[in-house]
């Protein structure tokens, strides 16, 4: 059985929750996630369409409770080759669904996909102080080797 079709049931929350690929069907609730709702439906239908970009949903009876945006990018190595990087872009609980922690089962499923995919690393880009806690808790470790630039 893949990490997508385990049933996640931690003794702390009783919720069963099942981790699968979302596809083109769940447009609509993963609208209701997102903050922008002008917005959603276009950056919904973005992340179904681009090619490297998935999306896992924890759905339990209740329906589609979060999402993991991943982001699969080839690293080239010196000399010939690359490496595989997942990028969680984006993980979003639905706000009556948190501190159930459904958003920790939810990357633990996106880690083990990556791992299956075979990806070197898992990395996540974070833009508040509550995120990197979220990330550091589960043993993400912060680098200082990425440049930014805006454009």
């Amino acid at each position: 059985m893949s990490i997508i079709e385990a049933e996640l049931e931690p003794a702390a929350a009783p919720l069963a929750i099942r981790v699968r690929l979302a596809g083109p069907r769940d447009t609509e609730e993963l609208c209701e996630l997102l903050d922008d709702q002008a917005h959603a439906r276009d950056q919904v239908l973005t992340w179904l369409e681009t090619p490297g970009t998935t999306l896992l949903v924890a759905q339990s009876e209740f329906g589609v409770l979060a999402v993991a945006v991943l982001m699969t990018r080839l690293v080239p190595l010196e000399g010939s080759g690359a490496h595989k990087v997942i990028e969680v872009d984006n993980l979003v609980v639905r706000a009556d669904q948190r501190g159930r922690r459904i958003g920790r089962r939810l990357l633990a499923a996106a880690v083990e996909w990556s791992r299956q995919r075979r990806a070197v690393q898992v990395e996540a880009v974070v833009g508040d102080r509550a995120a990197k806690r979220f990330y550091e808790n589960f043993g993400f470790a912060v680098t200082n080797d990425r440049l930014v630039l805006a454009a």
